[in-house]
């Protein structure tokens, strides 16, 4: 029998939303971030509302706001140098409503040369997907804290959409827990039509360049827009570069004996399918491999596969 007491907090069960977005260096090849912003439908009304009053009826990009691109690039009539110092106020007034919205955000920044020093092809990851795992990671240990339930909406990616609808899916049927607390699909909208995207996009590149600035050709020092999110508290960025790619690889042998399939198992899956070696590919041999196991061992490996690359 439920009590009032329980029946209350069931109630009071608030539904976070979240809105990601991801962002990579200018060539795509030294660090990608995905982030993650939460928080309750007011506390994003409110914010929406001074953006909108900020921004207009132009999409902010954090990326081309910064470099003068795309919505953001100065017109026939400007003056470039007009435009850019009115750019760089555009991105620092965004991120203090962002910083003072009262909402939060996680982020996962990865160094793509330490990992594919520490996995050359044909080994190398896909770019996209871990640090999109942790961001789902982090926002279901919020969720389960908090005792409340997680809508996720994140920008439309044509390349990788497909197979992220099928790592939240996965995610979600493996862990109990996560499954009462997170909506039953993911939502990816084009960030252009979704002022929430644009604002999870300013957090994204904050995080890709928090990390490019340590890691990239030119060493710099903490942004001070990184500063503003950071000092709130509310916002986390996790970075991973060489020594985390170097432990992982060295680790390699026991995740194998853990997992209890190799490069040799889906290599003659891919055979007896007829098929080549692609994401969702990959994705299909790991869930047939996981549905043939006891329950008990499947819970736990699909914790472990969360780590798998």
């Amino acid at each position: 029998m439920v009590c009032p007491s329980q029946l209350r907090e069931r109630m009071e069960a608030v539904i976070l939303l979240v809105y990601g977005d991801e962002s990579l260096d200018e060539t795509a090849s030294r660090v990608c971030a995905v982030a993650g912003v939460v928080g309750p439908e007011d506390v994003w009304i409110k914010l929406e509302s001074k953006w909108r009053a900020l921004h207009g009826d132009i999409p902010f990009h954090a990326n081309h706001c910064e470099s003068d691109r795309g919505d953001h690039a100065p017109s026939a009539d400007d003056d470039p140098n007009a435009k850019h110092k009115a750019n760089q106020e555009l991105y620092k007034n965004s991120t203090t409503l962002l910083a003072e919205s009262g909402l939060g955000g996680f982020a996962s920044a990865y160094d793509l040369v330490a990992q594919r020093e520490a996995f050359p092809r044909p080994y190398s990851p896909p770019v996209y997907y871990q640090p999109f795992m942790d961001v789902l990671q982090a926002m279901g240990t919020l969720a389960l804290n908090r005792d409340d339930l997680l809508e996720l909406t994140f920008d439309t990616r044509v390349e990788s959409e497909h197979n992220a609808g099928l790592i939240y899916a996965h995610m979600r049927e493996s862990n109990p827990e996560w499954k009462k607390r997170f909506a039953s699909k993911i939502s990816f909208e084009s960030s252009r039509l979704n002022v929430r995207i644009q604002i999870s996009d300013l957090f994204a590149r904050e995080a890709m360049k928090a990390l490019d600035n340590e890691v990239g050709p030119v060493k710099r020092e903490i942004r001070r827009s990184w500063q503003a999110l950071r000092s709130t508290g509310r916002f986390v960025v996790h970075s991973f570069s060489k020594q985390h790619f170097a432990d992982i690889r060295k680790d390699l042998p026991n995740r194998k004996e853990e997992l209890g399939f190799d490069a040799s198992d889906y290599a003659a899956w891919l055979h007896k399918k007829g098929r080549q070696s692609n994401v969702t590919n990959y994705f299909e041999f790991v869930t047939e491999h996981l549905e043939k196991m006891p329950p008990e061992k499947k819970n736990a490996l699909a914790k472990k596969l969360e780590k798998a690359w």
